[in-house]
């Protein structure tokens, strides 16, 4: 037994050696083996990164975590070889829409639809790839033009198993989801609006362009009239307006919308239906501002003069406005707005600021529209606040009936703005800078014998123009994400006319730069 204990050991075949003559357990070596794999799994993470092959920290973080049971939250991470997770890392964001990609649902009536076809005829017509269908509740008589979209009478829902109370707004609710459920190809946007709902397609698709349409968006904006967003919503799209709604939020509504509108049997109109649903969803309003419910009455001149910055989307209840310009049919005024629109649709209404003689003449300009001149100095902050020749869609006037500032028009005669409202616009080769310019020309409106007999000194020399030109340089692309006025300088004034130039603002240049 001696001789046998003293015997020569037999060489281990696998490379472990004496791992186990030195006390070492099968635990142990069970450890050493996982960390050591450990190690190499890391190892060929980092050759792979080198390789192009990149992972982020928070990707390491969870790696060393779920390999080593004894990482904690306080121990840094592997590092990482990117400042930041290059983009190839999840798929780029949706760039842009096109015309095409969207797809109009129009609320109309059988009834309305002799007049209201004028409005849609306009905005239809202005370019072949738009699409749209007008939703009807029974149909029309005689032969459907071929210059306006086509139609469809809506599903009957007579029958639905709860109470209608209000069978037209459910009717009209419906519209996105009876849109949806024909399976159009190729669709990014559904945009509701009303037959008389004026849309210019080109701003709207500049609009839409800035949101991932594979996301959910609800887009629209609010009443001008106050009381109305408190009986409705600040945070509900009206409808007149229009309002656009992205494939997949489209796609959820068509799934439920029918339960949603049962459990609303009392609500008023189409858009509070729409809005409730929405909120069912769990999707809020995303606001911009040139959808205009123009809930407002009278001459709108004041609000449009003072237009936000942003792209003019809709005009909404032009029966209820003055023409918008003097002179002219609501729909001649209409065609003449289009003027400019087909020239450069961004910069419709667009505002800018002059100033002249130092700060003896104030002018605002209104793309497209109109050029206000005031006697004396007002700053950009009082220009920019829409005058209240309007009033609420209840017919009162006071500031608190609007969502937004107000300022009274001057009672003086002579303190009141001269205007000078668009004639002309078209593009021009521009002589001193690369590319073309905008030309528009404006001319006087108001009756001038009034002014001369009142104000004729006060006023010189404005008393005598009559025409004002404006040359201006096209949007750039990136006044779409960060928009700002242009800067206006008057280049001559005599005495029938003024030379005004706009521009995109230089470094250090202001909008009162031109009164130094």
């Amino acid at each position: 037994m001696a001789q046998k204990a003293n015997a020569p050991k037999k060489s281990n075949s696998w490379g472990i050696l004496n791992f186990f003559d030195h006390g070492f357990s099968w635990v142990s070596f069970a450890i050493v083996i996982g960390c050591a794999l450990t190690l190499v799994y890391l190892l060929q993470s980092l050759v792979m990164c080198r390789a192009g092959k990149y992972i982020s920290v928070h990707t390491l973080s969870s790696m060393v975590t779920q390999s080593d049971p004894s990482f904690t939250p306080e121990q840094k991470p592997l590092p990482s070889p990117l400042q930041q997770p290059p983009s190839t890392l999840s798929p780029a964001p949706k760039q842009g829409t096109h015309l095409a990609r969207i797809v109009f649902g129009i609320a109309g009536a059988a009834k309305n639809w002799p007049n209201r076809k004028e409005y849609i005829r306009r905005w239809y017509s202005l370019d072949k790839s738009t699409r749209a269908i007008v939703w009807l509740d029974r149909e029309v008589n005689g032969t459907w033009e071929k210059d306006v979209p086509p139609f469809k009478v809506s599903e009957d829902i007579s029958n639905y198993p709860f109470n209608l109370r209000k069978r037209t707004a459910t009717r009209i609710a419906r519209i996105v989801s009876e849109t949806f459920r024909l399976g159009l190809p190729d669709v990014d946007w559904f945009v509701m609006g009303d037959d008389d709902t004026f849309f210019f397609p080109e701003n709207l698709v500049k609009v839409l362009s800035k949101y991932d349409s594979r996301k959910m968006y609800y887009i629209g904006s609010n009443s001008e009239t106050h009381t109305q967003n408190v009986l409705f919503s600040f945070n509900m799209a009206f409808g007149g307006g229009g309002f656009a709604i992205s494939y997949p939020l489209a796609a959820e509504l068509a799934h439920m919308q029918d339960a949603c509108l049962a459990r609303y049997p009392d609500l008023f109109g189409s858009d509070e239906r729409i809005f409730v649903c929405m909120s069912e969803l769990g999707v809020s309003l995303t606001k911009e501002l040139g959808f205009h419910q123009m809930d407002i009455q009278g001459n709108a001149m004041g609000m449009l003069a003072a237009h936000p910055q942003a792209p003019l989307v809709s005009i909404h209840h032009m029966d209820l406005i003055q023409p918008i310009f003097p002179g002219l049919t609501k729909y001649a005024a209409i065609d003449h707005l289009l003027e400019a629109a087909r020239v450069e649709s961004a910069s419709v209404l667009q505002q800018s600021v002059c100033y002249a003689d130092g700060q003896k003449w104030s002018i605002s300009v209104s793309w497209g529209y109109v050029v206000q001149v005031y006697k004396g100095f007002l700053t950009p902050r009082e220009l920019e606040t829409p005058l209240r020749t309007f009033s609420s869609i209840k017919r009162r006037n006071d500031k608190v009936e609007f969502p937004f500032n107000t300022r009274e028009p001057p009672k003086e005669l002579c303190k009141r703005p001269a205007m000078f409202y668009m004639k002309t616009v078209k593009s021009t080769k521009s002589t001193n800078s690369p590319g073309s310019l905008l030309e528009s020309v404006y001319l006087r409106n108001e009756d001038l014998k009034q002014t001369r007999a009142s104000c004729e000194k006060d006023l010189q020399p404005l008393t005598t123009v009559r025409r004002i030109r404006i040359l201006k340089e096209p949007v750039a692309n990136s006044w779409f994400e960060t928009p700002r006025r242009s800067c206006c300088k008057v280049k001559a004034w005599s005495d029938d006319s003024i030379e005004l130039r706009l521009s995109d603002c230089q470094a250090g240049e202001t909008l009162m730069s031109s009164i130094h």
